[in-house]
């Protein structure tokens, strides 16, 4: 068996052996998590690419190995349409709050996952259900139970992060992973991901880029709620990784009426202004009022810079009457692709989507493309932590093996006129690496070829890094030749004289 290895944005320099037959690949990936873990996973697989028949409702129709859906006499001889039987399409489960306290969340992340079905979905490769969670754990365990009982082969949901337990628990029975909309990590189960936008996730961009900029002292002040509590935690568990040093943390009062116990904090804070550069302030309530109070007792925000979380994007004009917050900045999802979703969401359903709306977009869109490029899909831990990730609207993300969420995030700042975007996204969440590739052919018939040839490639550097990746997904063709790989990183083999 060989080994094979490829960076993204680069393409193979060469290849030196070409066989008859399949490839068997032995894929071994490596990656550092959001803790600052390295992981490698190792996985084999058949791969050889494979014409699919489906049903639609214009009738049959052959998917080609590049996720063309064409007519069946259009297909090549070599296909042999006339022996396909159409391949049946995986139930994908969606879980949302249609009703109860929820369901204005739940309605408009129903029309995300309806954006995505209509701009991502190829006909014939999946059947959608959304189900009812009544914004409830027990309406969520209910709505599991009979997604199950559909022959769901993956769920999307729920959202609230303590309905996670009990769906995860049904669906492990029957082998089936769980991709929840929550944020919240804590709730991650072995067969059960977090694709939320997390506190981890935030905390790690922000805390990157204040380092980046030179400001890494970095005092941590949280209040205390669950999101508070769970982004100091990030910062203390990824300082180092990043290249920051957290000087120290501190909690306040959530609740913006204890006057006594935010004051207090505030004022202990500022007598300690001189030994930190930035301050990480991840409140989601009320940031200018406890801004205001450390600007009062001593932290200059003229030399110090202070760092927060996305749902400023929704306070903004609260937040830049706040002086204190003039030049801070904040992790924020994507600008890129945001604007082209926020048309069409506006374009299809009359209104501006909701913050979730993005996220339901993009799991129903990564769930589908596993679909549509994966003849009989099982939604299997390999194929959902794909190390590359997917393109998603709010960013590239990637779900790992952890079962948390990495993303690439936007930064933003808040100035005298609004809000200004610092840097987008990355575009990829590849690290620079050097990797190389071994192929192994299992000789086909009529071939004596077997054996493996190692092919070096160059570095790659992206602008923004989180993920130490080597990957993925390369075909060898038969003997009439083609493309090895995906995107930019494919090879032209000629075909076998």
């Amino acid at each position: 068996m060989g080994r094979w290895y490829t960076p993204t944005k680069t393409m193979i320099l060469g290849l030196a052996v070409l066989c008859l037959g399949a490839l068997t690949a032995c894929v071994e990936t490596t990656y550092t998590t959001l803790d600052g873990q390295v992981a490698t996973t190792t996985t084999s697989a058949q791969t050889d690419p494979a014409y699919r028949m489906v049903m639609t409702p214009n009738g049959l129709r052959v998917i080609t190995p590049e996720g063309f859906l064409i007519d069946p006499e259009q297909a090549p001889a070599s296909a042999n349409v006339q022996n396909m039987q159409p391949t049946t399409p995986p139930v994908i489960a969606i879980l949302l709050p249609l009703t109860g306290t929820l369901s204005e969340i739940g309605e408009a992340m129903k029309q995300g996952a309806e954006l995505a079905i209509k701009e991502k979905g190829i006909v014939g490769t999946f059947e959608t259900r959304i189900y009812d969670t009544r914004s409830s754990n027990t309406g969520a365990q209910a709505a599991a139970s009979k997604a199950l009982q559909d022959g769901a082969k993956v769920i999307l949901g729920p959202l609230r992060g303590e309905a996670i337990a009990p769906v995860s628990r049904l669906a492990s029975r029957r082998r089936v992973n769980v991709v929840s909309f929550s944020n919240d990590i804590t709730r991650a189960t072995p067969n059960a991901y977090v694709m939320g936008i997390t506190p981890e996730a935030v905390t790690k961009r922000v805390l990157e880029y204040s380092a980046r900029r030179g400001q890494r002292r970095i005092a941590v002040v949280a209040p205390s709620d669950t999101y508070g509590r769970a982004a100091a935690d990030a910062a203390n568990g990824l300082a180092d990784y990043v290249g920051a040093q957290i000087v120290f943390t501190e909690n306040y009062p959530a609740d913006a009426n204890d006057r006594p116990g935010r004051t207090a904090v505030a004022q202990s804070v500022g007598d300690r202004s001189s030994t930190f550069d930035a301050i990480y302030l991840p409140d989601t309530a009320e940031a200018g009022d406890m801004a205001s109070l450390l600007y009062f007792y001593g932290v200059n925000p003229q030399r110090v810079r202070f760092l927060g979380v996305p749902i400023w994007d929704q306070q903004a004009n609260q937040l830049i009457s706040e002086q204190a917050l003039l030049g801070a900045v904040y992790a924020s999802p994507a600008e890129r692709g945001f604007a082209a979703f926020q048309a069409s969401f506006k374009g299809a359903f009359g209104a501006s989507p909701h913050p979730l709306s993005s996220v339901s977009y993009d799991g129903v869109a990564m769930v589908l493309e596993i679909a549509g490029r994966t003849p009989n899909p099982t939604f299997s831990n390999a194929e959902l932590e794909r190390p590359q990730g997917f393109e998603g609207v709010d960013g590239p993300f990637a779900l790992r093996f952890d079962k948390r969420v990495e993303r690439g995030m936007a930064i933003k700042r808040i100035s005298s006129v609004g809000l200004e975007l610092v840097e987008d996204a990355p575009l990829s969440l590849y690290r620079s690496t050097t990797t190389s590739m071994t192929i192994q052919a299992q000789p086909g018939a009529g071939s004596n070829i077997g054996t493996s040839t190692v092919t070096q490639s160059p570095n790659s550097t992206a602008t923004y890094t989180t993920t130490r990746v080597t990957q993925t997904q390369v075909y060898a063709p038969q003997g009439d030749g083609g493309w090895i790989g995906t995107g930019e990183n494919r090879v032209w083999v000629p075909a076998d004289s």
